[in-house]
């Protein structure tokens, strides 16, 4: 009888175990209307639209049109793209400055080059951002670019937000 109830103990801390890790990866119950602590679609709070939710909500407040939405996309994924190539050559000069502190006198030529290449990843950086935006601009008509400015004017999530944000 001990053995029986020593199992079913067992059983029992398996199954709670499992409900909770199922709970807990987003599989069901928790958040309401979000299907779970992580959320579903591309609207979720974590992993649903793999954190372009503000995006998704943005296209959907300016009624954009599903191939607005894919060109739009694919206009925001490239400039990532850009963008992680301009980290990326900010991440190499950090080699170069720390080469030009590291000596008991600031080299001059060390330092000219870092701040070169700073200069370099920021001009690339400001130009794709530019071509972007001039890219997304093209897409949208008028009553869109209005919708747009009014969301970057205003900010998009300071209407119902708390008393104690700026």
């Amino acid at each position: 009888m001990i053995c029986l109830a020593i199992g079913a103990g067992i059983l029992a801390a398996v199954a709670i175990r499992k409900a909770h890790r199922y709970r807990r990866y987003g599989y069901g119950g928790g958040c309401g209307m979000h299907g779970g602590y992580y959320g579903h679609g591309p609207y979720g709070w974590h992993g649903g639209g793999g954190g372009r939710w503000p995006l998704y909500a943005a296209l959907r407040h300016i009624d954009a049109s599903p191939a607005q939405e894919r060109a739009i996309i694919n206009e925001v994924d490239q400039l990532k793209d850009k963008l992680r190539g301009a980290k990326g050559n900010m991440k190499d000069a950090r080699g170069d400055l720390a080469a030009a502190v590291r000596g008991p006198v600031l080299d001059d030529a060390a330092l000219g080059a870092v701040l070169g290449r700073v200069d370099g990843a920021t001009a690339e950086a400001r130009g794709a951002v530019v071509d972007a935006l001039r890219n997304i601009h093209g897409l949208l008509d008028d009553k869109q670019r209005e919708q747009l400015a009014d969301l970057l004017d205003k900010g998009m999530w300071r209407r119902g937000g708390s008393p104690y944000r700026v």
